[in-house]
C-alpha cells in the first residue's frame, strides 16, 4: 500500500474540500489517537524487556515459550508502530491541508477560490499534495491551473510565497559536520521512499 492510499485511509475527510475547522478537527482527532497509541507502544515494549530479562536464568525449553511470546509481541510492537507512523503522517499532512486551504482562500478571492472548492475534492487535493509532495506553492499552482485560473495578480500571489526547496536547503548557516547528518537524513528518506514504492 502506498503513501497516498495510507494517507487516504488515516485522515476522515468526506469528497468535499474539508473546511479549515473540519482540518483542525481531523488534527485533533488524530493527537487524541497519537496520544493513546503511545502508551500501548511503551507498554508492549516493556513487556517483551521483561520477558528477556525472565529468560536469562531460564533452560533452553522454558527460554523457547518466552521467545514465543517475545515474537507474538515484536508483531504487535510492529503493528503499533506502523499505526504512529501513519497517525505522524497524517497530523502532519493535516497541518500542510490547513497552511494550503488557508493561504489558498487568501490568494484565490471570493469567486476564484469557489471556483476551486466547486471543482476539487478532498480526495483530489491529497493526491496533488502528494504529487507535488506537500510543496505548498506548487499545490496552489496546480489548484490554479484546475480551475482554470490564469489571473495575472493571483500568479503573481502564488509566485511571490517562499519557495520551500530552496530554503530547505539553502535557508540557514550550516556547519560542515551538520552536511554529513543531512545527506544520511536524505539518504535514509530517499531508501524509505524506495520501500514504499515497492509495497
Amino acid at each position: 500500500m502506498g503513501l497516498l492510499e495510507s494517507l487516504k485511509g488515516t485522515l476522515g475527510f468526506g469528497p468535499k474540500v474539508p473546511k479549515v475547522e473540519e482540518v483542525q478537527k481531523e488534527r485533533m482527532r488524530l493527537s487524541m489517537k497519537e496520544e493513546q497509541a503511545i502508551p500501548e507502544l511503551r507498554r508492549l515494549k516493556d513487556k517483551w524487556k521483561k520477558l528477556y530479562e525472565e529468560g536469562k536464568d531460564k533452560d533452553r525449553y522454558e527460554r523457547r515459550a518466552l521467545l514465543r511470546q517475545m515474537n507474538r509481541i515484536e508483531g504487535d510492537i510492529a503493528k503499533k508502530d506502523l499505526e504512529l507512523a501513519k497517525i505522524d503522517l497524517g497530523i502532519r499532512s493535516v497541518d500542510k491541508m490547513d497552511s494550503i486551504l488557508s493561504k489558498g482562500k487568501e490568494i484565490f478571492k471570493g469567486e476564484f477560490w469557489n471556483k476551486i472548492e466547486g471543482t476539487l475534492t478532498s480526495e483530489k487535493l491529497m493526491d496533488i499534495m502528494v504529487e507535488e509532495n506537500f510543496n505548498e506553492k506548487r499545490v496552489l499552482t496546480k489548484l490554479g491551473e484546475i480551475a482554470k485560473i490564469s489571473d495575472k495578480h493571483i500568479l503573481d500571489a502564488i509566485d511571490q510565497l517562499p519557495d520551500e526547496e530552496l530554503d530547505a536547503v539553502w535557508g540557514k548557516e550550516i556547519e560542515t559536520e551538520e552536511l554529513d547528518e543531512i545527506l544520511d537524513k536524505k539518504i535514509e528518506a530517499q531508501k524509505k521512499s524506495l520501500e514504499i514504492e515497492r509495497y
